[in-house]
């Protein structure tokens, strides 16, 4: 018969490693606070805890009975002031709490002797692990990160960031999952254990993760597809001028309950602030799309991407940084750390002049032709154009990627307009069709940032 564990009383997910011994809720690892050997849920209760002992204590000394009640007044009548005594009691009280201190720190220090000489199983007699997020190595650029895999039913799994316990929790469904785990900044060595019910420890996976500012040969590559071992796609969607498709599309995806990738203009946002703060409410990522949408290269009109004259190094921190600020002044909050050129004209000094302003950008999936290319040109309005296509043949296109190639649209980075010119036929209206015929087919929808981390 499977054990039966109680879970923290502030972390559903987590299994206790104990009861309070004030209020009697279950604490897990996270949340206990020890205190002279006991645990408790606060230092509140450990405060409570402690006095209410003290006053048992001193209870029991009053019980003695007449002869030390008697000399207790013979020396009460005997000191010349109440000061004293008071003096003495507080020193007294000092005393008891250094000594409990002490104690509690040999309590400490024992416990975790002893699980530092507690011998570990043989982590080769347990099937393969799999970790599926995030990938060993690398670097990450958020300071909180998932931590998923799996292991085998009701393990109590734990995890540890460079040699303190950070959580632990029961591996349900064979699966367990840490949600909202701390970096440190520099090197985080991550390890996940776990003990089964005869308590035999083992090591599931050990990995290891740099957190801190990332290195400008990072920043200056761009991103255009994820990895292609997960069935994700990444819908984004730019505001440049205009907006009109932009509360149906919010939503489509708030009915579907997908969050996307939004790049937008200064402009845009200084022109449409209410649809900007509805699409940060409903959890959407925002990334930069500069100021005024320029042509950043001669590609209009040589076809070359040569830096176009007027774009230097001060150019592009000055659309970056403008965008930026406006954002944060209507919705208060900073702006995603990745952007999207305008037109998609980049070259190699544009992508390192971004990256010395402390951004990284982000195109779209390409291949040969509009078939293999994930920009979906809904923008163009004019049926009678070569680039035209029509709604339905945009949602071909996209579903019909999944059976291209070993890995279909695994990683695939998808561009769309929050405005359109057109007067029939929308793209975004064959969203839902979209996104569930991917859902069909074993996909789902992340943001840019989600398949970064997985990078």
């Amino acid at each position: 018969m499977t054990k039966k564990f109680e879970y923290c009383h502030r972390h559903p997910d987590v299994a206790s490693m104990g009861e309070c011994e004030e209020c009697g809720k279950p604490v897990c690892y996270n949340c206990v606070r020890k205190f002279a050997g006991r645990i408790y849920c606060s230092w509140s209760c450990a405060f409570k805890g402690t006095w209410k002992g003290f006053l048992k204590t001193f209870s029991g000394l009053s019980r003695l009975g007449v002869p030390l009640k008697k000399a207790g007044l013979w020396a009460w009548k005997r000191m010349r002031t109440r000061r004293f005594l008071e003096a003495l009691m507080a020193l007294g009280l000092v005393f008891c709490l250094c000594e409990i201190i002490s104690l509690n720190r040999r309590i400490d220090r024992s416990e975790k002797g002893i699980a530092e000489t507690h011998a570990e199983a043989d982590s080769a007699a347990v099937a393969p692990v799999q970790m599926f997020q995030p990938a060993k190595g690398g670097m990450v650029t958020k300071n909180r990160i998932e931590i998923n895999g799996s292991a085998e039913e009701n393990w109590i799994i734990s995890l540890s960031i460079n040699g303190k316990l950070k959580e632990v929790m029961l591996a349900e469904g064979g699966r367990f999952l840490f949600r909202d785990i701390e970096l440190f900044r520099g090197e985080n060595d991550i390890i996940v254990r776990a003990l089964n019910e005869k308590g035999e420890v083992y090591t599931l996976e050990t990995l290891k993760l740099n957190f801190g500012a990332p290195l400008l040969s990072y920043l200056a590559t761009d991103f255009r597809r994820g990895p292609e071992s997960r069935r994700e796609v990444a819908f984004t969607f730019d505001g440049g001028s205009i907006n009109n498709a932009a509360d149906e599309i919010l939503d489509i995806l708030k009915s579907q309950k997908v969050h996307s990738t939004f790049f937008l203009t200064g402009e845009f946002i200084r022109k449409y602030p209410e649809t900007v703060k509805r699409i940060v409410e409903e959890g959407h990522e925002v990334g930069n799309h500069t100021w005024g949408h320029p042509h950043l290269t001669t590609l209009e009109t040589n076809g070359r991407q040569d830096t176009a004259p007027s774009i230097t190094r001060e150019r592009i921190k000055e659309e970056l940084d403008r965008a930026a600020a406006q954002f944060k002044k209507v919705t208060g909050r900073e702006m995603s750390r990745i952007w999207r050129a305008p037109y998609g004209e980049i070259n190699r000094q544009i992508l390192l002049w971004a990256a010395e302003a402390g951004y990284r950008h982000v195109g779209w999936t390409v291949g040969k032709g509009w078939e293999e290319s994930m920009d979906t040109l809904d923008w163009v309005a004019d049926k009678k154009s070569k680039i035209y296509h029509s709604s339905d043949e945009i949602a071909q296109k996209i579903l019909g990627y999944t059976r291209k190639g070993r890995n279909g649209a695994s990683g695939a980075v998808i561009l769309m307009h929050l405005g359109t010119e057109r007067s029939d036929d929308f793209p975004h209206k064959k969203l839902p069709d979209i996104l569930n015929g991917l859902k069909e087919k074993g996909y789902s929808a992340v943001t840019v940032a989600e398949m970064m981390t997985a990078e």
